[in-house]
């Protein structure tokens, strides 16, 4: 089941994908799982493309700023629930990269960017490892 956010937080990350063209944009989605597996976004956190090279196809979120939204979160019941970025010029489609750092239970959203403009948006979510009985 995909993550239920508003049409402002769509909003919010296209117009991020959009100012950050030609490189990708990054940032964090906020909000509540629910027993169920359930994701709600309420709000999201746009990151610095942190990235040491090219900017156009990677993109790296800074762990310290990380921990320091999970801390900020934590006391209003909130957390990290999911990971946006954008495509430039590519399908919103994983990459091996994407799929290599995804972690299980999170939602990812991905835009594809064409020529500055958002024109297709899709997400992901890597399902939750079973149980290791032996453990």
């Amino acid at each position: 089941m995909m993550a239920k956010y508003s049409k402002n937080i769509y909003e919010q990350m296209v117009l991020a994908a959009k100012k950050a063209y030609p490189n990708e944009c990054c940032g964090i989605l906020v909000g509540k799982k629910s027993e169920q597996s359930e994701i709600e976004v309420t709000e999201i956190r746009e990151a610095e493309n942190q990235f040491q090279g090219q900017k156009s196809v990677h993109f790296k979120i800074d762990p310290l700023y990380l921990y320091h939204v999970e801390q900020e979160l934590d006391p209003r019941g909130l957390e990290i629930v999911g990971v946006y970025h954008s495509h430039p010029d590519c399908p919103a489609i994983l990459s091996k990269e994407d799929e290599k750092y995804m972690l299980p239970g999170l939602e990812y959203v991905i835009m594809s960017v064409q020529n500055g403009e958002v024109v297709d948006v899709k997400s992901y979510k890597k399902a939750m490892p079973p149980l290791n009985s032996n453990n």
